[in-house]
């Protein structure tokens, strides 16, 4: 066969109408993907990123469906009669799919409940990252490490999310024995002054004096209130400061001394 018979041919079984549905279905895509990235960018929040990723998913998969439909038509089955021939067969399908469902009806809690969004710090079940990627099915985060974990939405069990309150930074102070109560409170005072200065505590840090006795050092404790995703920054800061004080004042830190004694 020639390349003008076959053409001939393909045209004649309308074959082209099919290579037509999947490019329409392409722009059309592409045309609707941008609109939504428009529309969603007046969103100024991190819920922009995500509204916009969960509707391209479902658009995605209503024109592969709305194309596949046609293409079928095209070929001379008649899908109203095959979709009600395949009842026994769906059943079987949607209990092998039953996984498959329940990441998508988890997907969907997960966007509208707002748990978290693209680009919020979270721990779920224990695995702490960025969130980089959220669509109805899967959930895909970056670790401090630069390690990407992908986890589907059924296995969100436990959520702890970072990104959407301000913290309140907790960071203890050991404060040798040896040290006067009112000297060991001036040098707790220092520190939260300095603290007090950065710029992302957002107001007065509370000093929590005489929280335990341990085995070596008097426990305080200080809360910093925060703004979200800082906290790891600042607990650096804050430990920093701490040695700057305690140098300072020229008292050290304190550890814990074994004493070895023979017979």
């Amino acid at each position: 066969m020639d390349i003008k018979s076959f053409f001939e041919y393909f045209v004649k079984h309308n074959y082209h109408l099919i290579i037509i549905y999947i490019i329409v279905g392409y722009i059309v895509y592409q045309i609707l993907s941008k609109v939504i990235k428009k529309g969603t960018s007046k969103i100024k929040t991190k819920r922009g990123a995500t509204i916009a990723t969960i509707i391209k998913h479902i658009l995605k998969y209503a024109i592969a469906i709305i194309v596949l439909i046609a293409i079928l038509n095209e070929l001379g089955i008649n899908v109203t009669s095959m979709l009600a021939g395949v009842g026994i067969i769906g059943v079987v399908i949607g209990l092998s799919l039953q996984d498959i469902m329940k990441d998508y009806l988890v997907g969907f809690s997960i966007v509208f409940e707002e748990q978290y969004d693209v680009g919020d710090y979270v721990e779920i079940n224990g695995h702490a990252g960025t969130i980089k990627k959220l669509n109805l099915k899967t959930t895909t985060m970056q670790t401090f490490e630069n390690v990407i974990i992908t986890i589907p939405n059924r296995m969100v069990t436990e959520v702890i999310n970072y990104s959407q309150k301000n913290l309140n930074l907790l960071v203890s102070i050991p404060m040798p024995y040896d040290v006067e109560t009112k000297k060991a409170d001036k040098i707790v005072e220092s520190i939260a002054k300095r603290l007090e200065k950065e710029e992302d505590v957002t107001d007065k840090v509370d000093i929590l004096s005489f929280c335990s006795f341990e085995d070596s050092y008097i426990k305080y404790k200080i809360g910093i209130p925060v703004k979200n995703e800082a906290q790891f920054e600042m607990r650096r800061k804050a430990n920093r400061i701490i040695k700057e004080e305690y140098d300072k004042a020229g008292i050290s830190i304190p550890f814990n001394i074994i004493e070895v004694k023979n017979g």
